[in-house]
């Protein structure tokens, strides 16, 4: 704190790295155990959150690259 103001900190530049690891993960282990398992309503939601969790990242890093 200096003169009575607060420094920001951002946690997006922690949440970025791990929305696209989480993303890539689930992409590479869940679906192909959900395929081997045959289960396939988990392996379709599988696939839409891994890639929620990959575009939300790209998204973010852009994001934070141009605007702040």
């Amino acid at each position: 704190m200096f003169s009575g103001s607060y420094i920001a900190v951002s946690f997006i530049s922690y949440s970025i790295p791990l929305f696209l690891l989480t993303g890539f993960l689930i992409l590479q282990f869940d679906i192909k155990e959900y395929r081997v398992k045959k289960m396939d309503k988990e392996r379709k939601l599988s696939k839409v959150l891994g890639w929620m969790n990959l575009s939300l990242g790209a998204a973010l890093l852009v994001t934070d690259y141009f605007i702040l």
